[in-house]
């Protein structure tokens, strides 16, 4: 992880810790991960030398507004404007560390030889939890 995305990922963790919106910034950085997993020429977009940044803000604008909360949508455009799009993935790992963490949620992956049925995966969560 990059000392950007650790930092600016820990920045809107607490501000979203000390607005009661925790859930909701991170599923809205779900959100935003898997959009730009799916389309990662976006983040390229972002940090074009080409582009105004005022140009660059206005296309997370466009695609955004709305449709997250404004303090990620606001968190994506100094991310654009400081030129660290690209370091979208490391913020998201560092917020969700330390969501996890406050959360007592541990990540884990199942490995299998074969596809678990979902009654086993269901007995496998029940027994995990």
């Amino acid at each position: 992880m990059t000392q950007v995305g650790s930092i600016y990922g820990q920045a809107l963790y607490t501000l979203a810790k000390e607005e009661n919106l925790c859930e909701v910034v991170y599923g809205d950085l779900q959100v935003l991960k898997e959009c730009f997993e799916a389309e990662n020429e976006y983040l390229v977009l972002l940090t074009a030398a080409n582009i105004s940044v005022e140009e660059r803000c206005q296309v997370v604008d466009a695609a955004f507004r709305d449709r997250v909360h404004p303090y990620v949508l606001n968190f994506l455009k100094v991310l654009t404007e400081k030129g660290y799009a690209r370091e979208f993935q490391d913020c998201f790992v560092s917020f969700e560390k330390q969501y996890h963490f406050d959360n007592d949620i541990l990540p884990i992956k199942a490995v299998s030889a074969i596809p678990l049925s979902e009654e086993q995966t269901e007995k496998l969560i029940a027994k995990l939890s």
